[in-house]
């Protein structure tokens, strides 16, 4: 009877202390304690001494236990936090390589696509085949309203347009005061613009003004350090500026290229001073007039002209007044015949004409 006393007291308290503050499991085990010493004292005093003393320790041997317990709860959590930090350390760490292979391997099928898209460019020498691919490019990989390229001429002024809209071929356009406008702003600046109406508010409603647009970039094309074109594209997000950027600078270099194989063309082709056809040109050019005149039973006349006494004028004067002399008499020439007639310097001062679908009465009349 007494064990089993003993016994549940001991874990009764036992339980109580360690739910309990401590301070109320002392009371506890005090109540106990008054309980034992009335029913148990004066039966076995020397064994109700030591229980006593042992229920009254119970508190304080939890309270040791719960705090220990606490403690070592407390760098459990810690070392879980760390390693938890370190965990999340080497995952961003992970992610990291991980976006950085991506964009690597992004940037490695960009550079192969631009290989590709130059090489190309690269084949053609013509200006509206090699644009005829780029545009070709800006309409697959990206999103815009509309591109131009615009040609400028000796003077500066704009010589032609190319127009490019998704969902349509690059065609032709008469420029509007826009493209003066551009134009005119670039060859002030000399450089790239790009606009977001939000961040570039002067120069964006200085320019539209004269036409709507959410992003613009422009982009100069020079040719000897002279800009002799510009392209420019409207309404690009900007996620794309940079891959725009890229595959224009391609496109610049072949512009240049396509350029200057054009004006060495010319220069085959085209008498410096007085800016007519060579004489090889002028007997290519007849030699075709020719066969396309017997195939189609059609008129074709030929005249020499000879400037008299040009010899010794050009001696008495100079040849600086000799040079102007036939520089006026080519001008009269083009401005007198018609643009599908033929006209060729064919020695010093003489001059070489193919009238087509003209005959011989037209030709004296000429």
């Amino acid at each position: 009877m007494g064990f089993l006393l003993y016994a549940s007291t001991t874990i009764i308290i036992l339980s109580l202390s360690y739910r309990l503050r401590m301070s109320r499991a002392l009371l506890l085990s005090a109540a106990f304690s008054v309980f034992i010493l009335l029913t148990r004292f004066r039966a076995f005093p020397e064994g109700a001494v030591i229980f006593l003393l042992f229920i009254n320790s119970i508190p304080l041997i939890t309270e040791r236990f719960k705090k220990d317990l606490a403690a070592h709860k407390q760098a459990l959590r810690a070392e879980f936090d760390e390693v938890k930090d370190d965990y999340e350390q080497l995952s961003g760490k992970d992610k990291k390589v991980i976006e950085s292979n991506l964009d690597s391997e992004k940037k490695l099928q960009q550079v192969l696509s631009l290989y590709e898209i130059s090489k190309d460019m690269s084949a053609c020498l013509a200006l509206e085949d090699i644009f005829s691919i780029f545009s070709a490019t800006l309409k697959k990989s990206f999103r815009f309203r509309l591109a131009r390229l615009v040609i400028l001429d000796d003077s500066g002024a704009i010589s032609s347009l190319y127009q490019v809209e998704v969902g349509r071929t690059v065609h032709k356009k008469a420029p509007d005061d826009f493209d003066r406008a551009l134009v005119s702003v670039e060859a002030m600046s000399k450089k790239v613009i790009q606009l977001v109406r939000e961040e570039e508010p002067e120069l964006s409603r200085k320019l539209s003004i004269v036409k709507d647009f959410d992003t613009l970039i422009s982009i100069p094309l020079f040719v000897e350090e002279r800009i002799e074109g510009v392209f420019y594209i409207e309404n690009l997000p900007r996620i794309y500026f940079e891959n725009l950027m890229i595959l224009s600078g391609q496109f610049a270099i072949q512009f240049q290229k396509a350029i200057l194989y054009k004006k060495v063309q010319e220069m085959a082709i085209t008498d410096s001073l007085t800016l007519v056809s060579t004489r090889r040109y002028f007997l290519e050019r007849l030699t075709e007039e020719l066969r396309r005149s017997m195939r189609h039973k059609t008129n074709l006349s030929f005249l020499m002209l000879d400037l008299d006494h040009f010899k010794e004028k050009n001696d008495k004067f100079g040849h600086l007044v000799g040079d102007v002399v036939l520089k006026e008499v080519a001008l009269i020439l083009k401005g007198t015949l018609r643009e599908i007639d033929i006209i060729g310097r064919y020695g010093g001062e003489e001059f070489a004409i193919a009238l087509t679908g003209i005959g011989r009465k037209g030709a004296m009349q000429v």
